[in-house]
C-alpha cells in the first residue's frame, strides 16, 4: 500500500479521530484556563508593581535611617573576617569587635585630621582660583560676550554720578562656595551619621552571629535554613571580597597618584590621592570628576594652562591604567556587570539616596544580583546584573562572545 493511501486510512481510522478530537478539547481547555488566569497575573503584576514603588518611596524618605543600616551592613560584611582571625586567637568576639572598630576609625580620624587644613585652605580659596581659570582660559579662547556684557553693566551701574548729590557706591561681595556655618551643621551631621554607623558596626560584629542564628532557627527545617545560611554566606564572601580587593586597589591608586603629584610638583599631593582613592569607589563617574577638579587646582596654582593640562593628562592616564588593566583583572569574576548596568545603578541609588547612595551601588548591585540568583523566577533579571545566563543545576550551550545576535536567533 503507497504512502497516499496509509495516509487516507489513518485519517478515516475512529481511533484516531478520537485522539485528534482530545487534543483539541485539551488545547481549548488551556486557553480557557489561562484566559481564567489573566486577571489574577494582571493582579498579581499590578500589586507588585505599586508595593516596588511603595518601597522605593519608604527607602526614599526614610533614608536617614536606612543609609547607616546599609553600610553598616557592608562594614559588618567587609569586618567580620578580621574579628573571626582574632576570635580563633582566643580573644572574645566582643573584645575583637571593639578592637577592629576602634582601629579602623583610628585611622580614618588620622587621616581626616591630615587632610582637614589643607582641603579648607582649597575650599576658601576656590572663588579666586575660578575666577583666576577663567582669565586665563579668555587668553586662549575667543571673550565670553554674556560675561563681558554682565561686566560692562556692573561697571556703569558702579560709576560714581557727580550731579551734586550724594556718591552712591556699590559694593559687590565676594562669593563664597561654602558657608561656614552650613559647615558647622553638616559637620554635626556626618559626626552622628559616623558615630550611628560606628555603634552598628559594634553590635553587628559582636553579636551578629546571635542575630542570624534566631533567624534561622525560625525556619521550619534543617534543609531550608542550610539553603538559607549558604545563600547569606554566598551574599557575604561576594560582598566582603569586592568591598575588600576594590579598597585594596583604590589605596594604591591613591598612593600611586600621590607619588605622580608630588613629582610633577602640585601643591598637597596626599590630598589629591586621598581625592582618587574616595573618588575612585564611584565606577566611571568618579574619576572622571576627580580629573576635573585636579584641573581646576592646577590651573590656579600654576601660572600657565599648559602644565595644568599636564597634571591633569598624568592624574586621569593613572586613573586609566588602573581602570582599564588592573581592577579588571582583579575584579572580572566578582563584578561581571557592564558598563551600562553599573552606571544605571549610580544614578538609581544617588537619585535615591544622594551622595551616600552614589558610592553604595556596586555594592547594592552585588547583593541584588545574588538575591535574585536565589530564586528561579527572577534568576533571568540576576542574569542581566551579571550572574551567569546558565544557572549551575543547568545543562547550557555556551555562547560565544563574538557570536552575532543575530545567528542566535
Amino acid at each position: 500500500m503507497s504512502d497516499s493511501s496509509n495516509r487516507l486510512v489513518g485519517a478515516t481510522d475512529p481511533s484516531v479521530n478520537r485522539r485528534v478530537s482530545m487534543e483539541r478539547v485539551r488545547v481549548r481547555e488551556t486557553d480557557r484556563e489561562r484566559a481564567d488566569d489573566a486577571p489574577d497575573r494582571y493582579l498579581r503584576a499590578s500589586t507588585t508593581f505599586i508595593a516596588a514603588v511603595l518601597a522605593l518611596g519608604v527607602l526614599n524618605i526614610a533614608s536617614d535611617l536606612f543609609v547607616p543600616i546599609v553600610v553598616a551592613l557592608l562594614a559588618y560584611l567587609s569586618l567580620r573576617p578580621f574579628v573571626a582571625m582574632l576570635c580563633r586567637h582566643h580573644i572574645p568576639q566582643a573584645a575583637a569587635s571593639g578592637v577592629v572598630i576602634t582601629g579602623l576609625f583610628f585611622t580614618l580620624g588620622i587621616v581626616t585630621s591630615l587632610l582637614y587644613s589643607p582641603a579648607q585652605q582649597w575650599m576658601r580659596a576656590a572663588p579666586e582660583d575660578l575666577v583666576k581659570v577663567r582669565d586665563k582660559f579668555r587668553e586662549i579662547a575667543p571673550p565670553l560676550t554674556a560675561i563681558d556684557r554682565a561686566d560692562e553693566v556692573i561697571g556703569k551701574a558702579t560709576t560714581p554720578v557727580h550731579d551734586g548729590k550724594a556718591e552712591v557706591t556699590v559694593e559687590v561681595e565676594k562669593p563664597s562656595m561654602v558657608d561656614e556655618s552650613v559647615l558647622i551643621n553638616q559637620t554635626g551631621q556626618w559626626l552622628a551619621f559616623i558615630a550611628a554607623i560606628a555603634v552598628l558596626t559594634f553590635f553587628m560584629l559582636s553579636t551578629g552571629d546571635d542575630l542570624l542564628n534566631r533567624m534561622l532557627g525560625v525556619l521550619p527545617d534543617a534543609s531550608t535554613r542550610d539553603d538559607v545560611l549558604e545563600k547569606i554566606a554566598d551574599i557575604q564572601h561576594s560582598v566582603g571580597k569586592y568591598l575588600a580587593q576594590i579598597t585594596c586597589i583604590n589605596i594604591g591608586l591613591g598612593i600611586a597618584v600621590t607619588l605622580v603629584m608630588w613629582l610633577l610638583g602640585m601643591p598637597t599631593p596626599v590630598l589629591w590621592g586621598v581625592i582618587a582613592t574616595l573618588f575612585n569607589f564611584i565606577p566611571y563617574v568618579g574619576p572622571l570628576a576627580a580629573t576635573v577638579i585636579v584641573f581646576l587646582a592646577a590651573s590656579s596654582s600654576f601660572d600657565t594652562i599648559g602644565r595644568a593640562i599636564l597634571i591633569a593628562l598624568a592624574f586621569w592616564l593613572t586613573t586609566a591604567v588602573e581602570g582599564q588593566f588592573i581592577t579588571p583583572s582583579i575584579l572580572g569574576k566578582t563584578l561581571k556587570a557592564g558598563p551600562v548596568v553599573v552606571l544605571i545603578a549610580v544614578a538609581f541609588w544617588g537619585f535615591l539616596w544622594g551622595l551616600p547612595g552614589v558610592f553604595l551601588a556596586v555594592p547594592l548591585l552585588i547583593v541584588q544580583r545574588k538575591v535574585l540568583a536565589s530564586f528561579s523566577a527572577t534568576y533571568p533579571l540576576a542574569a542581566v546584573l551579571g550572574e551567569d545566563p546558565c544557572r549551575p543545576d543547568e545543562v547550557c550551550e555556551p555562547v560565544k562572545e563574538d557570536q552575532p545576535i543575530a545567528e542566535l536567533a
